[in-house]
């Protein structure tokens, strides 16, 4: 695969943390002009505010997704911060040396996942998480979305890394359904900071199913959990991963609990959850 299309495979997931990201794959939203500079610190990137808020505001997007997010007149959340402990658990299908697969899988591998929600104003959230593995950061990523599972910008920055990547943001919204009750579509161009943007528009397709007391999901966690079935599709019509959302109508945001492609899956469950 290359790297036009893995940006355009990264531009298109909704995923949290996308499956790649544990393996440190390098996927972006940053300023044009901070590609290609020195990649922060792992403690500059979980501790610094400045850094996140600067980058994933509404201010960092295009005048046309600025402006389709000003006509939708997006409802506030009710909350400044959410801090979530996750517990998510990475099984991958090994693959036969033909390359057909065995339907066998290799054993689960578990990581710890600190994320941060923050109240970006407009209606929008701004979403840090750093992923663990036994207790040393991998990847951080940042993004700014629409209560959780609409995607504006999104960077994953391996610990790893040395540089910073190019921009993944959206340049125009051609759709924007804002009700989680239903039918939900956000269709959109894209395209990594400095290049061209994409012929062709990401789409993320989402139905609502049962409600729930959130409280199941953790004690923590007040009001009603909705259901949501997601689907990220390519230009295509191809689904490239399918996904499970619990959407916190207390809160108005989305967790992710579980994720399906075609050789992976992630579970995740929450381990903490508080509120400021």
């Amino acid at each position: 695969m290359g790297f036009a299309m893995k940006s355009k495979f990264f531009a298109l997931t909704l995923v949290p943390i996308v499956v790649a990201g544990y393996a440190g794959a390098v996927c972006s939203a940053q300023s044009a002009s901070d590609a290609g500079a020195p990649a922060p610190s792992s403690d500059t990137l979980s501790n610094g505010p400045g850094f996140f808020s600067r980058h994933f505001s509404t201010d960092a997007l295009g005048n046309d997704v600025k402006d389709a997010i000003v006509r939708a007149n997006l409802a506030p959340v009710s909350f400044n911060k959410i801090f979530v402990q996750a517990r998510d658990q990475l099984t991958t299908t090994s693959q036969a040396t033909d390359g057909q697969s065995n339907n066998s899988q290799a054993k689960p591998t578990i990581y710890t996942v600190q994320q941060t929600l923050e109240n970006a104003g407009h209606g929008l959230i701004r979403r840090m998480q750093s992923v663990e593995d036994q207790g040393t950061i991998t990847v951080t990523r940042f993004d700014l979305t629409y209560r959780g599972y609409f995607p504006f910008l999104t960077q994953s920055v391996p610990a790893n890394a040395s540089t910073l990547p190019p921009v993944v943001e959206a340049r125009k919204v051609m759709r924007f359904d804002t009700n989680t009750d239903g039918h939900i579509n956000f269709t959109y161009l894209y395209g990594s900071a400095g290049q061209k943007t994409f012929d062709d528009p990401g789409q993320v397709i989402c139905d609502s199913g049962k409600s729930y007391s959130a409280s199941q999901l953790n004690q923590a966690i007040n009001g009603q959990a909705l259901e949501l079935d997601c689907q990220v599709v390519d230009s295509n019509g191809i689904v490239i991963d399918k996904m499970k959302l619990a959407y916190l109508e207390k809160y108005g945001v989305a967790l992710t609990l579980h994720v399906q492609s075609s050789d992976s899956a992630i579970d995740s469950s929450i381990v903490d959850f508080k509120v400021e």
